[in-house]
């Protein structure tokens, strides 16, 4: 779809105003109201990471380079091992349909042996791509050692990779992969989120008011003494004697309108991304933006002795430099109360994106715009 601006630089700009717009829809002024599950997690019951090392087969000649991973190669020695396949150490070995992986998983708190949890497949090698393989049983392990869970099955890969000698395209990363429900968790990992009637609440976010707010809430609904705020990152809870998972239940339940985020500005220096919450506020300020373009060109030429002389034929390179800076634009930024109106002040001034960022952290320096920046 095109768009009605025109001009390279505008387009880019453009690209940082739906940044802009997009959280303007997403960060409302007013904050809406959530129930405390959304806001806190209970101690004690984390979400478990685990990891594991294993063997992708059946790549499409896209595997590792045994002979510049010798880790892969041994591998498969150690698996046609254990199957009662006795090798010697094949130093000629070279398949190019297995490669060495690490798989990665998440298990949410109160999981269960028996369920099924989504993994990460990623190359360790110098696979060109994992697209067609098949995960071989892999043991995955806590951060205590422990085997918790068990992957196997077919990847799923989104990108791919084609090439012929020294010419190759690729398409997203080509050698991750993920397999959806491909764990199965094998043993239970405990939790002690409520012992002898007294949990804890953690707040996703700390802040003196959220804790507060929430400890209120809860003794406002169940009676004073269930809760109290210990730290703007907990709330410690008394069951009072209460079934402790309708007691959980009910409190993770209960209606709460949190209070409005600080004022931020996020900065993606790299991609030159803005993301600005629904309060930041600009005020009003003088913008001057110019830019100054330096172009150097080689031009190579040869030069030739002249004729029946001894001389030798020289290479000469000659440079031209060229400079140019364009007329310095000045725009009065006018105040802006909501997001809709400092998009539309800052797309005014038409700089880049690297630009403005520079001019935002100007602007902040000068104290017209308010919002904690946070470069990321």
């Amino acid at each position: 779809m095109k768009h009605p601006f025109s001009g390279p630089q505008k387009k880019i700009v453009w690209i940082s105003a739906l940044a802009l717009w997009s959280v303007l829809a997403a960060s409302p002024a007013v904050a809406d109201t959530t129930t405390i599950d959304q806001l806190v997690s209970v101690a004690g019951a984390p979400t478990n990471q685990l990891y594991g090392y294993g063997l992708v087969v059946g790549l499409p000649g896209t595997g590792d380079q045994t002979t510049e991973v010798p880790y892969t190669q041994q591998s498969i020695l150690n698996m046609l091992r254990n199957m009662g396949i006795a090798l010697p150490n094949v130093t000629t070995m070279q398949p190019n349909d297995v490669a060495s992986v690490m798989v990665t998983a998440e298990v949410p708190a109160f999981a269960h042996a028996g369920q099924h949890v989504n993994v990460t497949v990623s190359a360790v090698g110098n696979a060109s791509s994992l697209a067609g393989g098949v995960l071989l049983p892999t043991p995955l392990r806590g951060g205590n050692g422990q085997i918790y869970a068990q992957a196997q099955g077919p990847l799923l890969v989104s990108g791919f990779s084609a090439g012929n000698g020294n010419a190759s395209t690729s398409v997203n990363v080509p050698t991750v992969g993920s397999l959806p429900g491909g764990a199965i968790i094998a043993k239970t990992i405990p939790a002690t989120y409520n012992v002898n009637g007294a949990a804890a609440l953690l707040l996703n976010t700390p802040g003196y008011q959220s804790a507060q707010q929430i400890s209120d809430v809860i003794n406002a609904a169940f009676g004073a003494g269930t809760a109290q705020a210990v730290s703007p990152g907990e709330v410690d809870l008394n069951a009072h004697g209460q079934d402790p998972m309708r007691f959980m239940s009910g409190i993770l339940s209960l209606p709460i309108t949190p209070p409005q985020q600080a004022p931020t500005i996020i900065v993606d220096a790299q991609s030159g991304t803005i993301v600005m919450n629904g309060g930041v506020t600009l005020g009003p300020a003088v913008v001057s933006h110019g830019d100054l373009t330096v172009n150097i060109q080689n031009i190579n030429s040869v030069s030739q002795p002249g004729p029946l002389s001894n001389g030798t034929t020289q290479p000469v390179q000659n440079s031209v430099v060229k400079a140019k800076q364009s007329k310095a634009q000045v725009i009065n930024l006018p105040r802006a109360a909501t997001l809709q109106d400092v998009a539309a002040a800052l797309n005014a001034v038409g700089a880049s994106p690297s630009d403005l960022i520079a001019i935002i952290e100007a602007l902040k320096q000068a104290g017209a715009i308010n919002g904690k920046i946070k470069v990321i």
